[in-house]
């Protein structure tokens, strides 16, 4: 299985669990990152729309992977979204684009997890899970790292090599 990820981090060269998270990624044979500021700046005029949509049509997997930023989503992440998944591509009567997709979210938090008992992490999320259904993806669950500006050396590598095997999974 092919996978796209999509990364979106406002602060990427002081994030030591992002930066670990995308490097154990990189070798990766079936896995595309497309890191979404290194591209395009804090600029979400100049996102490629039809470039970032054949990188789409190309994978079978996207994994929108981002910190939570003020519990939402980057800035470019949304412009991504709102820009990329155009009416008549990825929704509307001739939009069929990500159906049949997976949709994975993997998000880091510098709060532990019981920061998040109310609102969740999967209320916070459900405007962007929504999309996934919306537009025909399966939506597997969120994977969350809690506690990003704690965590050891010895938890990142688990999280790191988690991540990976999630990923190569039936690819």
């Amino acid at each position: 299985m092919n996978t796209l990820v999509i990364f979106s981090h406002t602060n990427f060269k002081n994030s030591r669990v992002n930066r670990a998270l995308l490097e154990a990624l990189s070798n990766s044979e079936h896995i595309t990152i497309r890191n979404l500021e290194s591209l395009y700046g804090q600029n979400p005029e100049a996102i490629d729309v039809k470039v970032e949509q054949k990188f789409i049509e190309n994978n079978n997997r996207l994994v929108f992977m981002c910190p939570v930023f003020w519990f939402s989503t980057p800035p470019m992440l949304k412009a991504y979204i709102d820009r990329v998944f155009e009416h008549g591509w990825a929704y509307g009567s001739k939009g069929h684009a990500l159906e049949g997709k997976i949709m994975q979210l993997v998000l880091s938090t510098g709060s532990p997890e019981d920061a998040y008992k109310s609102p969740t992490i999967g209320e916070l999320f459900l405007p962007l899970t929504t999309v996934g259904v919306y537009t025909g993806m399966k939506v597997a669950p969120i994977r969350v790292t809690y506690g990003c500006l704690n965590i050891s050396d010895a938890d990142l590598k688990k999280v790191c090599n988690n991540l990976k095997k999630l990923l190569e999974e039936n690819a």
